[in-house]
């Protein structure tokens, strides 16, 4: 059976002759009687190319003076780990509320980097984030309400800012008419820099080493800030045109490009509908449902959540073509599922077609919003408090077959603006700047974009089908608490709704010892240390 090896040369060695004899259609190179193909050709790389081989044409390439090595690669290999780089201590407590000065950092940093519930049923711990891949190479950008520019989360380990301020009109090369809005580099809700940390903050994030871009997305600016975002009729071609043009890296590839996208559209209605349909069956307000507790366990429509308002999630063809187009430019997407308290359905699924009617309007209700793909990563929120051990939905967070992956997403501790509606306070180390604490899908999205510019600074090569593919086999599977039933809509914070029980996992970072192991080798490494909420 063949499988993936790489070929190494030697130096005095020629590749290309060595790829021209292996892949000759004559079949009288090395590997006799064949040709062999190319499993990656690792363009730019002078000493070594990925071929499919059996293990016997492996053992006989290595007979040829021409190669040094013959061997999978190391990323596809079950008999060996990868040596730890970095090791950050902190506190990684669910807490509630943050003050001034706090050492609380994104627990999601912890829960991604281990297959099982680590808190049990507890929120309380401190311990070791190791990990050895950094994201360099990566180009992240937050799609949101503005990044704070200079916020020391930014910083590289030699104090360089990695945020890098982009006219996002000269970078797309002309392609698109107009100018850079005035004060497009600031952020006046915070959501944003809460993003980016998670993604890319040097403490509370993932991708340590990769670069931030910021694009401010108008009506998304915050209060006091409008007129300083870009168009959505401009942003999704900004973003694709400009990875378009960049340059071959020595990697042979571009710098790959992940974009998060933490918002989403709703439809806002007051009152009572009219109608509606549910499953093929039509039904009637007044006759067939008298109250909200009805309609909401018989057709999934949730009750008022405002006073006598309504919020259904919105999908927009527009919006979501503009994504499509996005991801197949190469461009990888992690979207939030939405804070909508609603099940979300695949096209031909049994609940897709469901909607409900206010005057002359027709809702699908249970398509999930935009910005949406089946190509991108639609992330759900895993909640703070666990059920019978296993990690739990968080209560608004949209679910349903929609949803592919889940992720922390309540109660995240990450950098924000200096100026913000946030529940913020002073970031420790230098009070100039803040931090905040907040909860929902939004956050979910950016450990997810955080985990998969991990990957891509690996494997810079890799399509967006291909990451998706990667993040979602490596997502633990079946350890969020679920009824098993697709129809369970009174019981929400419990119930999947045929969501896909996956929940991140982040490869490159190493599992904390359990607790009896660290107190015995106290002498090496300090004990796991609780303390009271």
């Amino acid at each position: 059976m063949e499988r993936e090896y790489t070929v190494v040369i030697t130096k005095e060695a020629n590749l290309e002759q060595v790829e021209q004899e292996l892949t000759a259609s004559t079949g009288a190179g090395p590997i006799p009687n064949r040709t062999v193909d190319i499993a990656n050709q690792r363009k730019g790389n002078t000493r070594q190319t990925h071929f499919m081989l059996t293990d016997e044409e492996a053992r006989l390439l290595e007979n040829d003076p021409r190669i040094l090595a013959v061997e999978i690669p190391p990323d596809q290999r079950t008999d060996i780990k990868i040596g730890l780089k970095q090791r950050q201590i902190s506190d990684f407590t669910k807490t509630t509320s943050i003050a001034d000065g706090d050492q609380y950092v994104n627990w999601g940093l912890k829960r991604s980097s281990i297959r099982n519930n680590f808190y049990g049923e507890g929120t309380t711990t401190q311990g070791f984030y190791d990990y050895a891949i950094e994201g360099k190479g990566v180009d992240i950008v937050i799609q949101d309400s503005g990044v704070e520019p200079n916020h020391p989360e930014w910083q590289n380990t030699d104090g360089t800012n990695r945020f890098v301020d982009l006219d996002w009109y000269t970078a797309a090369g002309g392609a698109v008419a107009g100018s850079m809005p005035a004060n497009h580099n600031r952020d006046y809700d915070g959501h944003g820099t809460i993003c980016a940390g998670i993604v890319a903050g040097k403490t509370y994030g993932y991708a340590k080493q990769a670069n931030i871009y910021s694009q401010k997305l108008a009506g998304l600016e915050g209060s006091g800030d409008s007129g300083t975002g870009i168009p959505i009729g401009d942003c999704f071609d900004l973003i694709r045109e400009w990875h378009n043009l960049k340059p071959i890296t020595s990697t042979g590839y571009k710098r790959p490009t992940i974009v998060n996208m933490s918002w989403g559209y709703s439809s806002q209605l007051s009152g009572d509908p009219n109608s509606g349909s549910y499953r093929g069956g039509i039904w009637v307000w007044g006759a067939d449902y008298l109250n909200d507790a009805d309609l909401w366990t018989n057709t999934g429509i949730v009750v008022p959540v405002i006073g006598t308002t309504r919020f259904l999630p919105l999908r927009i063809a527009s919006v979501d073509a503009d994504v499509d187009q996005l991801i197949s430019a190469g461009v990888h997407v992690a979207v939030a599922a939405g804070n909508d308290y609603h099940k979300g359905d695949n096209v031909g699924g049994d609940d897709y077609d469901n909607y409900v009617i206010y005057g002359s309007s027709t809702y699908y209700y249970h398509r999930g919003s935009s910005p949406h793909s089946d190509n991108a990563f639609q992330c759900g929120n895993i909640d703070t408090s666990v059920i019978e051990n296993k990690d739990r939905t968080a209560g608004s967070s949209s679910r349903g077959p929609r949803v592919d992956i889940w992720a922390a997403g309540t109660n995240i501790v990450s950098a924000t603006s200096n100026i913000n509606d946030k529940n913020d306070a002073e970031y420790p180390g230098d009070s100039s700047y803040r931090i905040a604490i907040n909860s929902g899908t939004s956050f979910s999205a950016p450990q997810v974009a955080g985990v998969g510019a991990l990957h891509l600074g690996v494997k810079p090569e890799l399509t967006p089908s291909q990451l998706y593919n990667r993040i979602i086999a490596d997502a633990s599977d079946n350890i969020i608490y679920d009824t098993a039933s697709d129809t369970d809509y009174t019981a929400f914070t419990t119930s999947l709704l045929g969501a896909s029980n996956k929940m991140l996992y982040n490869r490159y970072a190493k599992q904390a010892l359990t607790i009896k192991n660290q107190i015995n080798m106290k002498n090496i490494a300090p004990t796991v240390q609780t303390k009271d909420t």
